[in-house]
């Protein structure tokens, strides 16, 4: 039988969209849970949520660390250790048999994941000549995995309960594990012109300044973009019921599935943001772009504040069309932003800022619950996309001087 012989930068792509897919999978695989898990634990919704807090930390606040790792000891390792160690967790996450071993669990997710972002857009951006097409490509992953995440969790969970999504997970990470363990990857750096003569020198007056905004709009995005992960599929089951009433469905775990469903075609919306995002990045100006995204995005998160059933199901779409087109040309204005040795620590930090303060939505969606209503965490962050508009405003103002083909 012919051997078919698989090229570095294909593997490269394949590996590190099977990490993306399960990282985002994890992400939204619990909140699609939260009812179910309300249910089963005989606890309420923001005492669920906040189960989850560690996970969600993880994702970020060892991203960094990880990211150093990866730029040490190579991408490809960094990965396996990825595989393996969500594996793992979501393994002890089967057996746990109270909340604080979920909550450690979980944990146990959350540390592991948090290796996918920095080494697997670094061994991209690396590894992979058209770096623009291959980071659209893994965006996609991420939102393939939250897409699959709702439906197939919410499935799972009536079929076999809530568990079967974990152990379903484990499998699919270890398997994609030992893959990795025997697949021979050339971690050498292509190098790109861009890379050996960046227009943005990072001797320029501009750059301390400039890094320093643009991550902290990135820290505003990732707390936004947090809120809507944590709160969309039970916003939608709590607000969205027609697709339930439609299907009469009656018990909890069919009404949880629909709602999944509801969650899922939201985000298929969302891989056509990426595509059209991605496109643009190849062709326009990034900090232009990254303006005109946020501001398109800030009218549909406002009316999902206010609106129910198939109104809020469409500008939620529209909302997570936006939202997520913003991804590509974030991570490709991260690229420009960092030099080539230092660039798994450079999407760590950006991972640590995205996921490790937006971890922090868990908390801040339960206060504004208490004190106003579930709908009102729209109305906050229609406030920093306000703030990251201005932000971006701000950036383009401070690199005036640098061609805008570039930034």
């Amino acid at each position: 039988m012919k051997q078919i012989a698989i090229s570095n930068e294909k593997k490269i792509v394949l590996f590190t969209f099977m990490a993306h897919f399960l990282f985002h999978f994890y992400e939204l695989a619990f909140p699609a849970l939260a009812i179910p898990l309300v249910l089963s634990l005989k606890m309420n919704l923001e005492e669920v949520l906040q189960l989850g807090f560690p996970m969600y930390l993880g994702f970020g606040l060892f991203s960094l660390p990880w990211g150093f790792f990866a730029d040490r000891f190579g991408n490809r390792l960094a990965l396996i250790i990825c595989f393996f160690g969500t594996g793992i967790g979501a393994v002890m996450t089967v057996l746990a048999t109270s909340h604080l071993q979920i909550m450690l669990s979980l944990a146990v997710i959350g540390v592991f994941a948090g290796i996918c972002h920095p080494a697997g857009m670094g061994l991209i951006s690396l590894g992979v000549r058209n770096r623009g097409m291959a980071l659209g490509i893994n965006a996609i992953a991420g939102s393939v995995g939250l897409t699959a995440a709702p439906f197939l969790a919410g499935l799972l969970n009536w079929l076999a309960g809530w568990k079967a999504a974990y152990l379903a997970a484990a499998v699919f990470a270890i398997f994609w594990g030992v893959a990795l363990l025997f697949a021979r990857i050339d971690e050498a750096p292509i190098i790109q012109a861009h890379d050996e003569n960046p227009t943005f020198k990072r001797g320029h007056g501009a750059y301390l300044p400039a890094l320093i905004l643009f991550f902290a709009i990135v820290t505003l995005g990732g707390l936004t973009y947090r809120i809507n992960i944590v709160v969309l599929p039970a916003y939608l089951e709590w607000k969205a019921s027609f697709l339930s009433d439609l299907l009469h469905f009656q018990a909890p775990a069919a009404i949880t599935m629909a709602a999944g469903i509801l969650t899922s075609v939201i985000y298929i919306v969302g891989i056509g943001g990426q595509l059209f995002g991605g496109k643009m990045a190849d062709r326009y100006e990034l900090c232009r772009l990254y303006l005109i995204f946020n501001i398109i995005s800030l009218p549909f998160v406002i009316m999902m504040a206010y609106g129910t059933e198939q109104f809020l199901f469409v500008a939620s779409a529209a909302y997570v069309f936006f939202a997520l087109g913003i991804q590509p040309i974030e991570n490709s204005l991260i690229a420009k932003f960092t030099p080539q040795r230092w660039r798994s620590t450079g999407y760590g930090f950006a991972s640590v800022l995205i996921f490790g303060v937006g971890s922090l939505s868990i908390y801040l969606v339960g206060w504004v619950k208490d004190t106003w209503h579930l709908g009102f965490i729209y109305i906050f962050s229609g406030i920093m996309i306000i703030m990251i508009v201005a932000g971006i405003m701000l950036l383009m103002r401070i690199t005036r001087d640098v061609p805008f083909k570039n930034f």
